[in-house]
């Protein structure tokens, strides 16, 4: 429903025209962890129509308020993490990993929050632990263009076109430092997304 209705009617209402990159990158037949750069409120619903199987979200608690967005992800029972309580935060990571050891593909927001001037910004390791953990490829996806449709702390929107870029699979392998492995999948980000590499 997410996919074939809500999303859609969304970016219909905003004027989001999507041109998708690497769709062939996602194997419908096996589990993921997608993680994507975070610039719009619009980076939700453009997930969920994009990319071709059912997903979870696991989003910051924030999310929950915001109207329509938020109340369809906890309708639905995605999973938010109070980034403030870190008991609260490792049991919502927990859930996370039961969902994906059960065969559901989960998608997160590594930079933990929207990039303020839109580019890669550093990468939490939460996603990266989970994937470790469960033994899971994770996807990396770029994301060029929603900021200027709806910006960050306006009541505008602008109709326009989004680059939706979908990397290969990449999965940690044993010889590999988790350090290793988040700075490997956020180079790949950058270089999706076209942008100038970042310290």
């Amino acid at each position: 429903m997410a996919r074939t209705m809500w999303s859609p009617g969304i970016l219909w209402i905003c004027g989001a025209r999507l041109e998708v990159s690497g769709i062939d990158n996602i194997d419908r037949s096996c589990s993921y962890i997608f993680v994507s750069n975070h610039l719009s409120f619009l980076d939700i619903p453009i997930l969920f129509r994009v990319i071709p199987v059912n997903l979870y979200f696991v989003a910051k608690e924030e999310i929950k308020k915001m109207p329509f967005v938020g109340w369809y992800m906890w309708a639905t029972g995605m999973i938010f993490i109070d980034r403030a309580n870190r008991d609260k935060a490792f049991q919502s990571l927990k859930r996370a990993g039961k969902l994906i050891r059960n065969g559901k593909n989960v998608i997160m927001f590594p930079e933990g929050t929207r990039s303020k001037d839109g580019h890669v910004s550093q990468f939490k390791k939460g996603p990266f632990v989970l994937a470790s953990e469960s033994d899971l490829p994770v996807i990396p996806i770029a994301l060029s263009g929603p900021e200027k449709i709806v910006p960050a702390n306006a009541w505008t929107v602008n109709p326009g076109t989004v680059k939706v870029e979908i990397g290969k699979s990449y999965q940690k392998n044993s010889s590999e430092s988790l350090n290793d492995f988040i700075a490997g999948v956020r180079s790949e980000m950058i270089g999706l997304k076209g942008d100038l590499v970042r310290s």
